[in-house]
C-alpha cells in the first residue's frame, strides 16, 4: 500500500509543480531538469544504495521540487510570497524523505531510495539555477548558476566514473531464470 501511496504523491507534486513550472519556463527546460533528475536519482541510488530497485518517478519529482526551490532562490525579488513557497517546499521534501528513511530502516519490506530522492532533489537545484528562466539577472545570480552546474557536472561525472570504473561495488542480482519453451 505504501508504494501506491508514494507513486500517488509523485503524481500529485508533478502535476502541482510541474505545471506552473512549465508555464512559466516552458515545457523543455523542465523537462530536461525532469530527466536530469531521473538519471541523477539512478546514479546517487546505484552509489549508495545499490540493493535497491527503482520505480517510478521520485528524482525526477524531487528534480522538479528543487528546481522550483531554485527558481524561488534566483526570482525572490520578482515573487509574491517567495518565502511561503520555499518553506512549504522544504516541508514536503523533508517530511518526505524522513518517511522514506524512517519506513527503510524499521525492517519493514518497503525498499524505496530514499537516495534517489536526495540525488533528484541536488540535481534540480544545481541544474535549475541555470535551466529556467531568471526574470531579473544579477550578476551573483549568474556566476552562482555557473558555478551550481560545474558542481553537477563534476558530482555527475563521479558517479558515471563509479559506476564504470568499480563493477565489483555492486551486488550481483539474482534474476529468474529466462525460460524460452513454448507451452
Amino acid at each position: 500500500m505504501c508504494r501506491w501511496l508514494h507513486l500517488i504523491f509523485n503524481i500529485i507534486i508533478q502535476l502541482a509543480l510541474g505545471i506552473p513550472l512549465e508555464m512559466v519556463h516552458k515545457w523543455w527546460r523542465v523537462g530536461l531538469v525532469y530527466l536530469v533528475g531521473v538519471v541523477a536519482g539512478s546514479l546517487g541510488s546505484s552509489i549508495s544504495d545499490p540493493s535497491t530497485f527503482l520505480a517510478g518517478a521520485s528524482g525526477g519529482v524531487y528534480a522538479i521540487m528543487a528546481a522550483h526551490l531554485a527558481n524561488v532562490i534566483l526570482n525572490w525579488g520578482e515573487m509574491e510570497f517567495a518565502w511561503v513557497r520555499a518553506i512549504a517546499l522544504g516541508f514536503v521534501a523533508i517530511s518526505d524523505v524522513a518517511n522514506a528513511i524512517v519506513e527503510r530502516y524499521q525492517g519493514k519490506t518497503n525498499r524505496i531510495s530514499y537516495a534517489a530522492h536526495i540525488a533528484g532533489a541536488l540535481a534540480g537545484l544545481l541544474i535549475g539555477a541555470r535551466v529556467l528562466r531568471n526574470l531579473r539577472v544579477y550578476r551573483w545570480e549568474d556566476i552562482l548558476a555557473w558555478v551550481f552546474f560545474s558542481i553537477f557536472g563534476m558530482l555527475a561525472g563521479c558517479a558515471v566514473l563509479w559506476n564504470t570504473l568499480y563493477p565489483s561495488y555492486f551486488p550481483a542480482q539474482q534474476c529468474p531464470p529466462y525460460n524460452t519453451a513454448s507451452t
